[in-house]
């Protein structure tokens, strides 16, 4: 699928402002940002991550479901989104994380193992850190293996808030 033009739009959630962007002829999701951070940064990220697309500001149409799913902690919801994946390797790891049961974690070799891949740690991370999908791709339930909050590309403080937030029991709460 050829991406051309997306609009976006700030939206407030329970926890925190989002930035949504969808593809204007599919209307499919292509980024869900949690916007703890500056604005026009997160922009540059954007057109960085699609240097070929036209963002320009509008109302996505699933902008209420994505904000439903964050609110009600609920990533199962049918958004229809665009995962840049880049390789096999990391659509098969999106894959893996988005089977993660609310309230529980696994670690990055714990991924690694599930998709048969047992050495590929680091690039389980990789993945991980390169995700576009906030949430919805839920990244957040990927831990280091002695239980650490190692990283996640909005922050540990807002790994740490989603995965309470869920009932996941954290035994340390930052590397």
């Amino acid at each position: 699928m050829q991406i051309r033009q997306c609009v976006y739009e700030v939206a407030q959630t329970n926890h925190g402002e989002v930035l949504i962007a969808e593809c204007v002829s599919s209307r499919k999701a292509v980024a869900i940002y949690f916007l703890d951070n500056d604005f026009d940064l997160q922009m540059e990220e954007l057109q960085e991550t699609y240097p070929t697309v036209q963002f320009e500001s509008g109302n996505p149409t699933q902008t209420a479901l994505v904000v439903r799913a964050i609110n009600d902690l609920d990533c199962s919801l049918e958004v229809k989104m665009v995962q840049k994946a880049n390789t096999p390797f990391a659509a098969q790891v999106y894959n893996a994380v988005q089977k993660i049961p609310k309230g529980e974690t696994r670690s990055y070799s714990d991924i690694a193992r599930e998709i048969g891949n047992p050495s590929a740690t680091r690039a389980v991370a990789g993945a991980c850190a390169r995700n576009n999908l906030a949430y919805i791709v839920p990244c957040h339930r990927v831990i280091g293996s002695s239980g650490n909050l190692s990283g996640y590309r909005w922050g540990i403080a807002k790994k740490r808030t989603l995965l309470q937030a869920e009932g996941a029991e954290l035994r340390f709460s930052a590397m």
